[in-house]
């Protein structure tokens, strides 16, 4: 890769990574209940997640994939710090599947393949750690419906920015 072409990609990465990080903080200046919280900002991550893929590729964004989990565990919204490879695995089989189907109807079982690697791994985290019943509630919930719900809304307003945003940047 030219080197001109590098330094641009670097930077869009950290663009993207920028932005994700700034999504993950809204929380904190939007004190929303949790459910609230939790569809828009994962709806709104895995918009950038794709949009990273789109405009960046493979390994920059399975970094800003693996970053995410792991700065949502040191901001204590991940609270279980064997979620985060799961979370990890999980976002970036969900933007490898969307880049790879992104034209076919295929696309929406991303959402699908994310819940199930998010919920299979929750519960095996719940099994291993032998959790108190009240966060096993909370951990299976959260890895379970939601994340279909904010996977296909992140591929839906994916799509909306892709038609507004220049083909290449």
């Amino acid at each position: 890769m030219e080197e001109k072409n590098a330094g641009k990609l670097f930077v869009y990465a950290a663009l993207f990574l920028a932005i994700a990080l700034i999504i993950q903080n809204i929380r904190v200046v939007l004190p929303l209940p949790g459910p609230i919280t939790m569809f828009l900002i994962g709806s709104l991550l895995n918009m950038t997640l794709i949009l990273a893929i789109c405009y960046t590729g493979v390994m920059p964004t399975s970094i800003i994939a693996i970053l995410l989990p792991l700065v949502a565990f040191m901001q204590g919204q991940l609270a279980i710090v064997f979620m985060i490879p799961i979370v990890a695995v999980g976002n970036i089989v969900y933007v490898l599947y969307c880049r790879k189907f992104w034209q076919e109807k295929f696309v929406w079982l991303a959402p699908f393949i994310k819940m199930a690697i998010l919920y299979v791994g929750s519960l095996w985290v719940i099994h291993m750690l032998h959790l108190p019943e009240k966060t096993a509630a909370i951990l299976s919930f959260m890895m379970s419906w939601p994340q279909i719900v904010t996977g296909l809304l992140g591929i839906i307003l994916a799509r909306i920015m892709l038609e507004k945003l220049p083909k290449k940047i």
